[in-house]
């Protein structure tokens, strides 16, 4: 398993490290989503410093996990999303997943968990505007 999750306070930090493959990434989205700590949650850290995308893991798979999340939304409407990474192949990743904007979470990426921390603490959901979605709306958005 390369990653590690580890529920604190008012959110959850998912550490990756290794190479990771899709079904690595979908698994460690599954088990943070099956716990019960998960509804209600603040804030997801996603530390990416020490992991690499494996090279089945595509930007295919990347916009499909952005609308599983879609379909999630509801659980914890109001949490924000810290990505940090530095190596070049995982930042052109998450640049990818930010930019389908098909996730409704207020996102951001940082090249310091302390930066993601900052960011976090300064509560960024306030000058952030969340899509207009409804409940028919995310749910039908995953259908093809």
């Amino acid at each position: 398993m390369p990653y590690r999750l580890r529920w604190e306070g008012h959110g959850v930090y998912r550490r990756f490290f290794g190479v990771i493959t899709a079904a690595e990434f979908l698994g460690a989205y599954r088990e943070m989503i099956g716990d019960l700590r998960y509804d209600g949650i603040r804030y997801i850290i996603s530390d990416y410093i020490e992991a690499q995308p494996g090279p089945d893991l595509t930007e295919k798979d990347l916009k499909a996990f952005a609308e599983l999340e879609r379909i999630r939304f509801y659980d914890s409407p109001d949490h924000v999303q810290a990505m940090v990474a530095t190596d070049p192949k995982t930042l052109a990743y998450v640049r990818y997943y930010e930019s389908l904007r098909v996730s409704p979470y207020c996102l951001a990426t940082f090249r310091t968990i302390a930066e993601a921390r900052e960011w976090i603490a300064s509560n960024p959901r306030l000058g952030w505007s969340r899509p207009q979605l409804s409940r028919h709306t995310a749910e039908s958005s995953t259908r093809v």
